[in-house]
C-alpha cells in the first residue's frame, strides 16, 4: 500500500520571478539578489561574470522582493504569498484572515525615503508598516482603498509626504491612474496631486521616476506616457531598459532640457528571452530573468553587429518551466528514466531532456581518428600541473604536450615504444613514468625521459590489461602484481576461467583499496584489495551497460573518483563506506583521462565515436475567441516511416482532447466533460480508423486520466478524483467512487491498485483510498483522503519512472517512485516508504524542525500544512525529504543532538537518509 509518501527535490525551481540589485552582502560589494518561486539566489558582480554566494530555501512562495537602504543598513524585504508574512530585519505576519485576495497577486513596495513598507494583498486595502527613527518595523495598519481592481501600486519619488500612484481598471475595464498620500498620524489616505483617466486599454504597468523628473512611467500595450509628480531631488533616470512578450528588448529615454521633459524617444537593442524580470548591473551589463525561458546575462554594446542588434549574451541559465508536460523514457533499459519536458512557452518553449548525473562541459577538441586509449603525465612527481597526453593506436603511440600557447603540439619520450599500442602509462615514485604494452612494462624517467627497467611479459601469455597506482602495478590474464620502483613481481592472482578482464584498475575510495575489473559484456566486477598478500575479496558485479568498458581514476575536490567509459559512461563514487554509480551526461564514451593542465585546471580528456538514430497519438482542439471551452477537436493518429511523421488516421471530437492514455490494446479519451473510449478497426481497404466504443459522461471538465486494469482514475477541474470502471461485458464505463472534496485538479496518478495521487491549485498534494469490497455502499462510493501536503508548487503532471539507476542490492532498489514536474520548472520524486522507514523518517522531520528554522522564523509545519480557501489542515502521511536530507549538511555537534534524541547513532541515521538520496 502506498500510504506513506517521501517527496523531495530532484532538480530546483528555475523560474526567475523577481530581482534586484545593490549592495547587500557588503557595501563594497555590489549583488543580484534573485527570486525562484520558494528560493533566494544571491549573486556576486565580479569581473569574471556572476558568482554565486548563497541559495536559500524559504518555508513559502515569494510575492515580492525588494532591496533598499534604510536609516541604518542594506535591507531586503521578502512578503510571502499564503501566510501574508514578511520579514527583512524584522519579521511578522501581516494577513487579516478576512478580505478576498488579490487576483493580479500581491504587491509589495517601499517608500522611496524610508518612511513605510506599503502591501496590497487583499481587494479594497493597502496595509502600512511605518519604519521608525531606527529602522525597526512599527505596527502595521490598514486603510481602506476604493479601487477594487488594482493592477499596479507605486510609491512616487520626491514627495514630502509618502505618496502612492494607483493604476486600476473599473467595472466597465476602463483603466485610470490615482495619486494617494499616506497620512501617518490619521492612519488614511489623503487625495494625492493628480489623476489621470482612460488610459491605454493595455496599460499594467507602473515606473517611479526619480528626480529631477520626479514622475511615473504609465506602460501600455500601444502606448506609453509619462505623468509629472510633485517635488525633486538630485539625481537622474532618464534610460529605461524595457522588454516586450515577443523577447524584444527596447531602451527608453526620457528626453529632457535640464530637469524639463520634452518627450519620449524608445529604441529597439536587440533580443533576449522573454524576460519576467530585467536588472541592470553595471557597466553595460544586464540581468534578463525569465518566466518562459533561460535567463541570460547579457551586454549592451555601443555598436551594432552584423544583424543590426546591441544585444550580446555571455550567459544562459537553464530554466526548465514552465513544465507543460514530460515523460519518462529509459532508452538504454537500465532502469534509469530520462525525462523528456515540454518547457517554456511562447517563442522559448523547448523540448529538454535532463538527466540525473554529473555533468561534463566541453572546453576544447581535437579530431584524431582510430583512438584506443589515453592517458596523462607529469613531468615530476610533486608537480601542479600534468605535461603529456598519451594517445594509443591500434599499431602506435603519440605523445602530446601542451606548449606555451598552451595548445597541443606532439614531443617524444625516448624510453616509451612508440611503434606498438599502449595498454596502460602511468605516474609511479621517484619521478617514473610506466608504460605497459602486450609483450612488456618498461619503467621510464619522467626527467630524463630514458628507459630505466623493463620486464617481459611470457610469450604464451601476452598483457591484455593493466593498472597501477604509484607504488603498484597489476596486468595480465592472469593478474601479475609488481611493487614499484624497480618492477619486483609481488605475487600472481588467478580471477577463474570465466572471467576475461578488459580493463582492471587499481583505486582507494575512503582509504580502502579495490580492484575494479570491467568484462566486455557491460558488467563490472569489484574486490577488496589486501595490499600485503594481494587477496582478492567480497567480490561484488554490477551492469552498466552492454558495451566493453575502461576504467580510469580522476579527482573531484580532492576525492578519487572513477569513469568507467562505455555506451553509458557512468562514474564510480564511494559515500560512508559504499561505492555509488552516477551516469553523466554523454552518450558513448570510448576512452578517459584525466587533464588537469594550466589551461584546462581540473579537466577530462575524452575520446567518443556516435550517432543513433508504432503509433503516436496527438489530441487537439479549435480554440475560438467566442468560445469559453472549445466544442472541436481532433484526435490524429501518425506513424513513423523512413524517420518521418505519417498521418495515418484522425478523428473529430465535440472538444477539446485534454489526456490520451492506452487502455487494454484501445485508446482512452478526456474530452471536455467526458471520457470516450475509441477502438482501433481495419477497414475493408486495409487502412485503420479510430471507431467509437463507450464513454462516461457527468464530469464539470475531465483534464486527466490514468488507468490501471480495468479501473480509470480521473481528475477534474472542479471535482476531484473520480474512480471509473470499465465492464468489458457490457462495453461500458460505469463510477465506482470519488472523492467529494471540491479539488481543483492539477494532475492526478495512481499509486497502487487501491491508492491515488492528486496535485491541486492551490499547490497541494493529497492521496484518497478505494474502500475495501467489505465496506458498505455508500463506503465504497466514496474515496477517503488518507494524505495531505502543502508542495507550494504548481504540479503540472506526474510520471511513473526513476531518475538513478536502481541496484538491486540497494536497500531503496524496490521502492516504487513518481516524478512531477512544476510551473517553475521544478522536478520532484515522490517515493512510497515502508510504513517502519516512515516512522523513523518523521521522527527525524520532527526533531529536525526544532534544530532547522525558517529563514525569517518561517515555521516548516505551517508550511507543510494542506491549505485552501475552506481548510488547513496539518500535513500528514507525507514527508518533506528536502528538509530530511539537511541533515546530511549538519555539523557534527548537531548531528549528535538530533541522534541522541532519536536513540540511535550519528552514523545509523546517515546511512538511513544517504540511502533516500539515492532514490534521485
Amino acid at each position: 500500500m502506498s500510504t506513506y509518501n517521501y517527496v523531495v527535490t530532484a532538480h530546483k525551481p528555475t523560474n526567475v520571478t523577481h530581482s534586484c540589485v545593490g549592495n547587500f552582502t557588503g557595501p563594497q560589494e555590489l549583488n543580484l539578489i534573485i527570486a525562484k518561486c520558494t528560493r533566494i539566489e544571491i549573486h556576486l558582480l565580479t569581473p569574471q561574470g556572476l558568482q554565486p554566494m548563497l541559495d536559500v530555501p524559504i518555508y513559502g512562495r515569494i510575492a515580492t522582493l525588494e532591496l533598499f537602504r534604510s536609516h541604518v543598513s542594506n535591507c531586503l524585504v521578502v512578503s510571502i504569498e499564503r501566510t501574508n508574512d514578511i520579514f527583512c530585519r524584522a519579521m511578522g505576519d501581516v494577513s487579516d484572515r478576512i478580505g478576498r485576495p488579490t487576483d493580479n497577486g500581491q504587491i509589495g513596495i517601499i517608500d522611496p525615503d524610508c518612511r513605510l513598507i506599503g502591501l496590497h494583498l487583499y481587494d479594497g486595502l493597502f496595509k502600512v508598516i511605518p519604519f521608525d527613527n531606527k529602522g525597526q518595523l512599527k505596527e502595521a495598519f490598514n486603510i481602506r482603498l476604493e479601487e477594487l481592481q488594482v493592477l499596479d501600486i507605486k510609491f512616487l519619488y520626491g514627495c514630502p509626504k509618502p505618496t502612492i500612484v494607483v493604476l486600476y481598471q473599473d467595472n466597465k475595464d476602463a483603466r485610470h491612474v490615482k495619486t494617494y498620500e499616506v497620512s501617518l498620524k490619521d492612519k488614511d489616505f489623503v487625495e494625492g496631486p493628480w489623476s489621470q483617466n482612460n488610459l491605454d486599454n493595455g496599460a499594467d504597468l507602473l515606473i517611479p521616476v526619480p528626480p529631477p523628473f520626479c514622475g511615473v512611467l504609465i506602460i501600455g500595450e500601444e502606448t506609453i506616457s509619462i505623468t509629472r509628480a510633485y517635488g525633486r531631488v538630485d539625481a537622474d533616470g532618464s534610460r529605461y531598459l524595457l522588454g516586450d512578450l515577443s523577447g524584444l528588448l527596447h531602451l527608453l529615454v526620457i528626453v529632457h532640457e535640464k530637469d524639463k521633459v520634452t518627450g519620449l524617444k524608445i529604441e529597439l537593442l536587440g533580443e533576449t528571452s522573454i524576460a519576467s524580470t530585467i536588472s541592470y548591473l553595471d557597466n553595460a551589463f544586464v540581468y534578463v530573468g525569465s518566466s518562459f525561458g533561460d535567463s541570460q546575462l547579457i551586454k549592451l554594446n555601443l555598436q551594432p553587429d552584423t544583424k543590426g542588434s546591441y544585444v550580446e549574451v555571455l550567459e544562459r541559465y537553464v530554466n526548465l518551466g514552465p513544465i507543460v508536460d514530460f515523460c519518462v523514457v529509459d532508452l538504454e533499459r537500465q532502469g534509469q528514466g530520462q525525462v523528456v519536458t515540454c518547457s517554456g512557452a511562447y517563442k522559448d518553449g523547448s523540448i529538454c531532456i535532463v538527466r540525473n548525473g554529473i555533468g561534463i562541459n566541453e572546453q576544447a577538441s581535437v579530431e584524431l581518428q582510430g583512438i584506443k586509449g589515453m592517458w596523462s603525465l607529469r613531468s615530476a612527481t610533486d608537480d601542479i600541473y600534468d605535461t603529456f597526453l598519451v594517445v594509443s593506436f591500434i599499431s602506435e603511440t603519440r605523445i602530446l604536450a601542451m606548449n606555451v600557447e598552451d595548445e597541443l603540439e606532439e614531443t617524444e619520450i625516448e624510453g616509451f615504444c612508440s611503434q606498438v599500442q599502449t595498454l596502460f602509462c602511468h605516474d609511479a615514485v621517484h619521478n617514473q613514468l610506466v608504460q605497459v604494452t602486450s609483450s612488456s612494462v618498461r619503467l621510464v624517467s619522467s626527467v630524463s625521459r630514458e628507459l630505466r627497467h623493463e620486464w617481459h611479459a611470457p610469450t604464451e601469455n601476452s598483457i591484455n590489461v593493466a593498472t597501477a597506482n604509484a607504488t603498484q602495478l597489476v596486468c595480465g590474464r592472469i593478474l601479475v602484481i609488481f611493487s614499484l620502483p624497480d618492477l619486483e613481481l609481488r605475487t600472481e592472482q588467478h580471477l577463474g576461467g570465466e572471467i576475461i578482464p578488459r580493463s582492471v584498475l587499481l583505486c582507494a575510495f575512503e582509504g580502502i583499496p579495490y580492484l575494479l575489473c570491467a568484462l566486455g559484456d557491460g558488467h563490472l566486477l569489484n574486490f577488496l584489495l589486501n595490499t600485503g598478500t594481494g587477496e582478492l575479496t567480497d567480490r561484488k558485479k554490477v551492469s552498466l551497460g552492454t558495451q566493453p568498458i575502461t576504467l580510469r581514476t580522476f579527482s573531484s575536490k580532492n576525492t578519487t573518483h572513477v569513469f568507467a567509459a562505455s555506451d553509458r559512461p557512468t562514474v564510480i563514487y564511494s559515500s560512508n563506506k559504499k561505492l555509488l554509480y552516477s551516469n553523466v551526461n554523454l552518450k558513448e564514451v570510448s576512452h578517459m583521462c584525466p587533464f588537469n593542465s594550466a589551461a584546462f585546471p581540473d579537466s577530462l580528456a575524452i575520446a567518443k565515436e556516435d550517432d543513433n538514430n508504432a503509433y503516436y497519438c496527438v489530441g487537439t482542439a479549435y480554440v475560438m475567441p467566442e468560445e469559453n471551452e472549445p466544442t472541436k477537436g481532433r484526435i490524429l493518429v501518425f506513424m513513423v516511416e523512413d524517420g518521418k511523421l505519417q498521418l495515418v488516421a484522425e478523428k473529430e471530437t465535440k472538444g477539446a482532447v485534454y489526456s490520451l492514455n492506452a487502455f487494454n490494446g484501445k485508446l482512452l479519451a478526456a474530452i471536455n466533460q467526458k471520457i470516450q473510449l475509441y477502438k482501433w478497426m481495419l477497414r475493408d481497404d486495409g487502412t485503420r480508423e479510430l471507431q467509437s466504443e463507450c464513454g462516461h459522461h457527468g464530469h464539470i471538465l475531465a483534464l486527466y486520466v490514468q488507468t490501471r486494469g480495468d479501473f480509470i482514475v480521473v481528475g477534474d477541474l472542479m471535482k476531484s478524483i473520480s474512480l471509473l470502471i470499465y465492464k468489458h461485458e457490457e462495453g461500458a464505463i460505469e463510477e465506482r467512487a470519488r472523492d467529494y472534496n471540491a479539488n481543483w485538479m492539477s494532475a492526478v496518478e495512481i499509486l497502487d491498485d487501491d491508492i491515488y495521487l492528486g496535485a491541486e491549485n492551490n499547490f497541494n498534494l493529497f492521496t484518497v483510498r478505494k474502500n475495501s469490497e467489505g465496506a458498505t455502499d455508500e463506503e465504497r462510493g466514496r474515496l477517503e483522503v488518507v494524505g495531505e501536503y502543502h508542495l507550494g508548487e504548481f504540479v503540472n503532471r506526474f510520471r511513473h519512472g526513476s531518475l538513478v539507476m536502481r541496484l538491486p542490492d540497494s536497500d531503496v532498489g524496490q521502492i516504487p517512485t513518481i516524478i512531477f514536474g512544476t510551473v517553475n520548472g521544478v522536478i520532484g520524486v515522490i517515493a512510497s516508504l515502508p510504513q517502519d522507514q516512515y516512522i523513523f523518517m518523521e521522527k527525524l522531520q520532527s526533531n529536525l524542525r526544532k534544530v532547522i528554522k525558517g529563514v525569517g522564523g518561517l515555521s516548516h509545519e505551517q508550511w507543510r500544512s494542506f491549505y485552501n480557501e475552506k481548510k488547513t489542515s496539518d500535513s500528514r502521511n507525507f514527508l518533506d525529504g528536502d528538509l530530511i536530507e539537511s541533515f546530511l549538511d549538519l555539523g557534527r555537534s548537531r548531528m549528535e543532538e538530533i541522534s541522541k534524541s532519536m536513540n540511535v547513532s550519528v552514523e545509523e541515521v546517515m546511512k538511513r537518509v544517504e540511502e533516500l538520496t539515492r532514490l534521485h
